[in-house]
């Protein structure tokens, strides 16, 4: 600093420090902004496959459905809710010969963990028989059942939140030739 108060120009401090500062900070936020994005796309992506794949699944399951529906084995069963499923429908699907078929029914309220919809299978004057348990699924509509001891013939299914008992009304019941 001279006599008048001012640097004199060899030994001014440089403002270059202070301009590499700030370039560093400025190259370390783009470079974090440009990482950011990577991870956003690369999230995207991972999404976009994700949906993909489940809309893949969710085309092979409607053409298997499709195919069992389409099968001469296959009969349907409309059944007529009561209660407080009185205005509700629902039906079965079931193929006698491969011993499978699907429950097809909106909104079904998901009840207690350990609790199921039970379907039921009576002929004639014979006790009923446990066919499956189904767990209730948000968004569901279809579900798929395994049945084995189910036979052929006239009989009535019923459907019931939980274990049945007698002076438990089904939710569903049907019948079949």
């Amino acid at each position: 600093m001279n006599d008048s108060g001012s640097f004199s120009p060899a030994s001014r401090p440089s403002d270059w420090p202070i301009i590499l500062i700030f370039a560093c900070a400025a190259l370390g936020f783009t470079a974090s902004m440009v990482n950011y994005e990577r991870s956003v796309a690369r999230s995207e992506r991972d999404r976009a496959e994700m949906l993909s794949t489940e809309c893949s699944l969710a085309q092979s399951q409607l053409e298997d459905l499709g195919k069992f529906l389409s099968d001469p084995g296959t009969r349907l069963i409309p059944l007529t809710g009561s209660g407080a499923f009185g205005s509700s429908t629902a039906s079965i699907a079931w193929n006698m010969a491969g011993g499978h078929g699907y429950l097809v029914c909106d909104s079904l309220p998901i009840l207690d963990a350990g609790r199921g919809y039970e379907i039921w299978a009576q002929q004639g004057s014979d006790d009923a028989v446990k066919l499956v348990t189904v767990d209730a699924h948000p968004g569901t509509s279809i579900y798929p059942l395994q049945l084995s001891g189910a036979n052929s013939g006239k009989m009535r299914v019923e459907i019931t939140a939980g274990p049945r008992a007698e002076d438990k009304t089904p939710i569903f019941a049907g019948e079949i030739e």
